[in-house]
C-alpha cells in the first residue's frame, strides 16, 4: 500500500509564516502543531485526515479560526485549513450557490452583493462559513431568513476514510440534518456547501444609544419589541462594563418601495424609551445590503457617514484575548433577571491594563423565521429563544485573565435561574455538560450519526459528539 503524503500547502514549524499560519482568533491559546496544511480542494483534504491516521496524528478541522476554546487547534497534531477553500458560484436564476467551507463572512457578502443575493451572515467578518453553518448561525437575518443552516440544501464532506460523501435531504439525510447545527468537526470535514440564496438589493442599517439611567427601562422594552417586530428586522442588544447600551440591526425589505416604514418599525421601541437627543442617534440609514454589510463588520462605515461614532460596532478584533460563553432566554428577562444583568457589568473585575474591547454581553434577537422553521428539521433546539446571551470578557494583561475568566463563569452562572443550554458555536470549556446543554433532546440522535458515520471516533476533540453515551 503506498504511503499516503500530505498535498495541499503545507506549512511547516521554521517556516516563513508560520505563526500566523498555527495562531486562532483568540489569541488566549498558544498552540504549537507539527503542521498546517492549506487545503485546495476536497482531495487535500482526504490526503491529510488519511495521512494523520496512517501516522497517528492527532488532527483538527479549521476554518475561521472563530473556536473559542481554540478546539480547532492541537498541540504536536495537524490542523487541516479549510480556507484556501473560498470560492462562491451563483445561479441567480435558481437562486443556488456553492460556497466553499473556508470562505469568511465579510468575502462572502462581497461576492453574493455582486450578483444581489445573501444568506444568513454571522455577525464578525472573518467568521469561517463552515463553523457558522454547522452550529446553526444565528445573524442579523436571520428572523427573515432564518438560520444560516436553514437555507442549506446540500454539502460535500470528507468522512474518516477519505471518502468524499454528498449529504442532502435524498443522500445521507441523517448525516444532513447532524450537519445542520450539530456543529463543526463531529462527523467529517465539510469542503463545500450548496445554499438556497436569496435576492436582495437595499437594507436600512439602524443604531441608537441610550444613557446608562435607562439601563433596565432599554432591556424590558427592547426584548418585548423585539420578539414581535416584523420579520424583516433582526437586531442586538450591545451592553458593555464602560457603561454603554447600544441597539443596532438590519431592516431588510422585499421591495426597496418599503424602506421608509424603517421608521415606523422603530417607533415603539423609541418611543417607549427616547434615547437622549445627540447628533446621530439614532441613524436610521438606507444603504445598499452589501455596504450595510460592511458597517456591522467595521468596513467602510466611516465613509458612509464620517462624523458619526455611532456606527462603530466592534465585537471582536483579531488580536484579542478574550474569554466567551452563552445561554438562551426562552422567557423574556423578569426586573431581577435585569438587575443581574446590570449588576454583574457594573462590578466587574479591575484590570492592570484596559483592552481595547471592553467585556459586555450582547443579546441576539431571535424570533422570525428561525423560530418558525419546523424543529425537526436541524439539529439546532434553541429556536424558541427570544434571545441568545453572549457574554464576552476581554483583557491584555496575563494577571487580568483568571478574574475575567471567573467573573464570565460566575456571570452566566447567576443567570441560569432564567436562561437555559447554550450556542454550540460559543463552546465554553467551564459548562458542566457541555454537550446537553448545546444538543438537549437532539443529542441522542445525534450521538446515532455519530456512531453510523465515524465509528471510531476519528473527529474528535474537547466537548465533540461521542459514539456512545455515558
Amino acid at each position: 500500500m503506498a504511503q499516503i503524503k500530505l498535498t495541499g500547502r503545507v506549512v511547516y514549524p521554521g517556516d516563513f509564516g508560520w505563526d500566523d499560519a498555527r495562531k486562532g482568533f483568540n489569541q488566549r491559546f498558544d498552540v504549537q502543531p507539527k503542521a498546517v496544511v492549506f487545503c485546495q480542494n476536497a482531495r487535500d483534504v482526504a490526503n491529510a485526515v488519511l495521512w494523520a491516521r496512517e501516522n497517528g496524528v492527532p488532527f483538527r478541522a479549521r476554518s475561521g479560526r472563530h473556536s473559542y476554546e481554540g478546539y480547532s487547534l492541537v498541540q504536536d497534531g495537524l490542523v487541516i485549513d479549510l480556507s484556501d477553500l473560498d470560492n462562491v458560484s451563483v445561479n441567480r436564476e435558481q437562486r443556488i450557490a456553492q460556497i466553499g467551507a473556508g470562505i469568511h463572512m465579510l468575502e462572502l457578502s462581497e461576492w453574493l452583493g455582486q450578483v444581489n443575493v445573501t444568506i444568513p451572515l454571522a455577525t464578525g467578518p472573518t467568521v469561517g462559513l463552515a463553523g457558522l453553518t454547522l452550529g446553526g448561525g444565528f445573524g442579523l437575518t436571520s428572523r427573515k431568513y432564518g438560520l444560516t443552516c436553514d437555507n442549506l440544501i446540500g454539502l460535500e464532506l470528507v468522512d474518516a476514510e477519505g471518502r468524499v460523501r454528498i449529504a442532502s435531504e435524498f443522500r445521507h439525510p441523517d448525516l444532513f440534518w447532524a450537519c445542520k447545527g450539530g456543529g463543526g468537526g463531529n462527523f467529517g470535514i465539510v469542503t463545500r456547501f450548496f445554499f438556497r440564496v436569496h435576492p436582495v438589493s437595499f437594507a436600512v442599517a439602524f443604531m441608537a444609544q441610550w444613557d446608562w439611567s435607562q439601563f433596565e427601562a432599554v432591556v424590558a422594552a427592547w426584548q418585548d419589541w423585539a420578539w414581535g417586530v416584523d420579520n424583516d428586522v433582526s437586531t442586538a442588544l450591545q451592553l458593555t462594563v464602560t457603561k454603554t447600551v447600544k441597539l443596532y440591526g438590519l431592516y431588510t425589505p422585499d421591495d426597496p418601495a418599503d424602506l421608509p416604514k424603517a421608521q415606523q418599525l422603530l417607533a415603539p421601541l423609541l418611543q417607549a424609551v427616547p434615547p437622549p437627543s445627540l447628533p446621530g442617534n439614532p441613524t436610521v440609514q438606507p444603504l445598499p445590503f452589501n455596504v450595510a454589510t460592511r458597517l456591522f463588520y467595521g468596513e467602510g462605515g466611516k465613509t458612509v457617514n464620517p462624523e458619526d461614532p455611532v456606527w462603530d460596532v466592534i465585537v471582536h478584533d483579531d488580536q484579542q484575548i478574550y474569554k466567551s460563553t452563552s445561554a438562551a432566554a426562552l422567557e423574556p428577562f423578569s426586573a431581577e433577571a435585569i438587575g443581574i444583568l446590570k449588576h454583574y457589568l457594573e462590578n466587574v473585575p479591575p484590570l492592570e491594563q484596559p483592552p481595547v474591547q471592553p467585556s459586555m454581553v450582547q443579546l441576539l434577537g431571535g424570533g422570525g423565521r428561525a423560530a418558525q422553521t419546523d424543529p425537526a428539521s436541524s439539529a439546532v433546539h434553541l429556536r424558541q429563544a427570544r434571545f441568545i446571551v453572549q457574554y464576552d470578557g476581554f483583557w491584555a494583561a496575563d494577571a487580568d485573565g483568571q478574574e475575567t475568566i471567573d467573573w464570565i463563569r460566575d456571570f452566566r452562572n447567576a443567570l441560569l435561574p432564567h436562561t437555559a443550554g447554550a450556542y454550540v458555536n460559543y463552546v465554553d470549556s467551564n459548562i458542566p455538560d457541555p454537550l446537553q446543554a448545546y444538543y438537549g433532546p437532539n443529542l441522542p440522535r445525534l450521538v446515532e450519526v455519530k456512531r453510523k458515520y465515524d465509528p471510531h471516533n476519528v473527529f474528535n476533540f474537547p466537548q465533540s459528539i461521542p459514539v456512545s453515551l455515558p
